[in-house]
């Protein structure tokens, strides 16, 4: 057996917008009167009262420093840069400026946008998933992939947005509860994929890892996986030179079926 192992935000779901507008809301309770946050709030849509903050000129910065983060804090890392006018580059620009960051401000994030998150999504649910887009192909790719490799799902999300979500985007049936391999399940993708190895009783070599973060890749690369940078993710061409620079094949969407015969 062999298995294809997926992130979810970027690779299964375009959750840029969502992301976005859960991030701003929680800086603001962290950080009342953050001109970042005025800046975004300041928007047509947002006087509107609309929900979704995509629109607001912040967005544009906001997904170039996407990228560069693996948790759910480092979308207020990426704003916190914004407020002080940083130009974070690439990866080594990025890290430096986390290092210098406080570990409570940054746990208070990660439990704040949770908050958040939850609060959207118990509350008044199809708002929530109108923040969400598909990827074209991607779902009638993952039914054919379906009977020739066991599907995973490895991310930080929590497992009651996990399974919303999935079933929103139709693709529910395809992915066991038991391979859902969410931020219960341990911090960093390579728990995850140790737990995926261990559960279907394959070698690490048997699995097929796509995420849209270079950085995540490079982690898991040491233990055998084969890692994938999917190239209609949260990245942008910077991501896509650095993963061809490292051997990582970069899919896209219009030619995914050229994965099969490699992982099944």
């Amino acid at each position: 057996m062999r298995a294809l192992a997926l992130d979810f935000d970027g690779v299964l779901s375009d959750s840029a917008r969502e992301v976005f507008t859960i991030a701003v809301r929680t800086y603001a309770r962290l950080h009342p009167g953050s001109a970042v946050v005025e800046a975004t709030l300041a928007g047509p849509a947002a006087a509107d009262g609309e929900l979704d903050l995509s629109a607001a000129p912040t967005f544009a910065a906001f997904r170039q420093l996407m990228p560069l983060g693996s948790r759910s804090e480092d979308f207020g890392v990426a704003l916190h840069a914004m407020e002080l006018g940083l130009e974070l580059a690439d990866q080594a620009a990025w890290d430096g400026f986390h290092r210098l960051l406080d570990p409570e401000w940054l746990r208070a994030f990660h439990l704040a946008f949770y908050e958040t998150r939850d609060g959207l999504r118990t509350g008044d649910e199809a708002r929530w998933l109108a923040l969400y887009d598909s990827y074209p192909g991607l779902a009638p790719f993952l039914r054919r992939a379906a009977g020739r490799v066991a599907l995973a799902v490895a991310t930080a999300r929590d497992a009651a947005s996990v399974d919303v979500l999935l079933g929103h985007l139709g693709i529910a049936d395809l992915i066991p509860s038991r391979l859902r391999l969410d931020k219960e399940t341990g911090i960093q993708k390579t728990e995850h994929l140790t737990a995926l190895a261990e559960r279907l009783g394959i070698a690490f070599s048997d699995i097929t890892f796509i995420d849209d973060r270079v950085n995540q890749l490079e982690r898991v690369a040491p233990l055998g996986v084969r890692p994938v940078l999917a190239g209609w993710g949260h990245n942008t061409p910077r991501e896509h030179a650095r993963a061809a620079s490292l051997g990582f094949p970069v899919a896209q969407l219009d030619n995914l079926d050229a994965l099969l015969p490699d992982i099944s």
